[in-house]
């Protein structure tokens, strides 16, 4: 059926099952033009939906058939009479169109496929115990880039069961793909599970929020779904694909490679198949205005249970005009977000600051606020001037000495040392709501909401280890917590005043 086109393979199933073009029109969803446009060869369903249209259409042809044309069906695929599963047919008439729309589009669009293989130096290739995977999937990316302004990457992976070297190969691959050129369009959508019974869940829990926080010119997803942990598959469309096969004991054992296109096609929209109708998203980015305008921040902070980590200092433990002055600075034109910010300090002033909190802050972070000044207000990178910055740090104090509810530890160091040249993630947890900042920049200014359960069940008991940890990671003593802040302050006011002097 491979050598048939699409049209006419349509075209056929269609007298098969004595249906007409717009009873398929309707199962489909679609105008009966486009059906007729498919049959003649004027027109092809795009690559986006053609799995979609491959499986209605053969569920739609065999629920279609009696008796005689199951029979006559079954004779002009030769396929055993004898088969009687609905299913298996339906899937093998589904598997068919997809060959033929592959041929078909091939035969449409040569340039494309051209391209493809004169740039390839290897159709396919099989490495025993591969030790650097990594360098095959950047060296195509980067071949691929250079000869196409999109790039799009689908990967199936349990991370939360692979090797150390694997699994950073993974959690690497955003910042490799930023190196290759920050121009181009790249797309990113990872499949994994979610097993919380792994024995380094400190790690991967750390390592995923990175992923997430890190690089937001990328759009990148990720998507909760089972995934076999021995197999880790990646695909780049129109590009390369790779499967590596794991021992129990996480050790690879192969991994091949395949440009060979109808096996890139298949697996590409087998995988995208897989995302639309059994993954979920875990989580929803959202903008800075939309998650004030639509009252997210204001949801999340009337919520139960708060428990912050900050990694960059930002609008929060902020004294009440200076909120308002930033606010103003930033979005003085904009009457409703601006109103809605009064909301929200009135509610961190009146009610946050005077109930039970949990907050972690990297020390390194607050020197770096209290020398340097800059600051996150919703994610959006603002400087102060050192008079700010001295309202701001002195009112952090005031809430450590004299709130008994709010508790404060100073993060001194790194949890993981693997990841000290990240910039440190804030996340804001609370028993329905679980948000992140996304590190900004020029033309990003978002928050990525947790929709998945089972990741924010994870988040939760991340941040009870980190809370609980040792002594010489946590700093949890008041008066230490003060007299550190107060050093870095008094140190950076007599620089400052000596500058001023000068």
């Amino acid at each position: 059926m491979k050598n048939i086109t699409f049209g006419k393979l349509l075209e056929k199933l269609l007298h098969l099952s004595n249906q007409k073009k717009s009873s398929l029109a309707k199962a489909l969803g679609y105008d009966v033009s486009y059906i007729s446009k498919w049959i003649t060869g004027k027109n092809l369903p795009t690559q986006k939906n053609i799995s979609d249209v491959c499986k209605i259409t053969s569920e739609f042809i065999v629920d279609s058939l009696n008796m005689s044309h199951m029979q006559e069906l079954k004779d002009y695929f030769e396929i055993d009479k004898d088969l009687e599963s609905n299913t298996v047919l339906a899937q093998y008439l589904e598997r068919s169109l997809k060959e033929s729309y592959m041929h078909t589009a091939e035969k449409s669009v040569p340039n494309l496929y051209k391209k493809t293989h004169s740039e390839d130096s290897y159709n396919s290739m099989t490495h025993i115990n591969p030790r650097l995977r990594k360098q095959y999937l950047s060296k195509d990316a980067s071949l691929f880039m250079n000869s196409s302004n999109k790039l799009d990457l689908i990967i199936s992976a349990d991370l939360y069961k692979l090797n150390d070297s694997d699994k950073m190969a993974i959690y690497d691959m955003k910042k490799d793909l930023m190196s290759i050129n920050t121009s181009h369009d790249i797309r990113v959508r990872l499949l994994m599970e979610f097993d919380k019974r792994d024995s380094d869940e400190l790690l991967n829990t750390i390592m995923i929020i990175n992923m997430i926080t890190t690089y937001p010119e990328i759009n990148f997803e990720i998507f909760n779904c089972e995934v076999d942990s021995n197999v880790v598959i990646s695909v780049i469309k129109d590009r390369i694909f790779h499967a590596a096969i794991y021992t129990k004991d996480r050790r690879c054992l192969f991994t091949n490679m395949s440009k060979d296109k109808d096996i890139v096609d298949e697996v590409y929209y087998s995988l995208e198949d897989i995302l639309k109708n059994r993954a979920k998203p875990i989580l929803e980015v959202k903008s800075t205005l939309d998650i004030i305008r639509k009252r997210t921040y204001l949801q999340y902070i009337m919520g139960q249970d708060l428990r912050w980590i900050i990694g960059r200092m930002n609008e929060l433990f902020m004294p009440y005009d200076l909120f308002e002055e930033l606010a103003e600075s930033i979005f003085g034109d904009n009457k409703e977000i601006l109103d809605e910010l009064k909301k929200i300090n009135m509610l961190l002033q009146n009610v946050i600051y005077k109930s039970k909190l949990k907050v972690l802050i990297y020390e390194k972070e607050i020197r770096k606020y209290i020398s340097v000044g800059m600051l996150n207000f919703f994610n959006i990178p603002i400087k102060l001037t050192f008079e700010q910055r001295e309202r701001h740090i002195n009112y952090i104090k005031k809430v450590i000495k004299e709130s008994d509810n709010v508790e404060i530890k100073l993060i001194d160091g790194d949890f993981i040392d693997t990841f000290k040249e990240t910039q440190d993630y804030s996340i804001y947890l609370s028993k329905t709501l679980t948000m992140m900042s996304i590190n900004p920049t020029e033309n990003h200014n978002d928050y990525a909401i947790l929709k998945n359960s089972e990741f924010k069940n994870i988040c939760d008991k991340v941040f009870k280890i980190l809370w609980n940890k040792e002594a010489d990671i946590l700093v949890s003593n008041k008066i230490e917590i003060l007299e550190r802040i107060e050093k870095t302050l008094t140190c950076t006011k007599i620089i400052n005043e000596n500058l001023k002097s000068e």
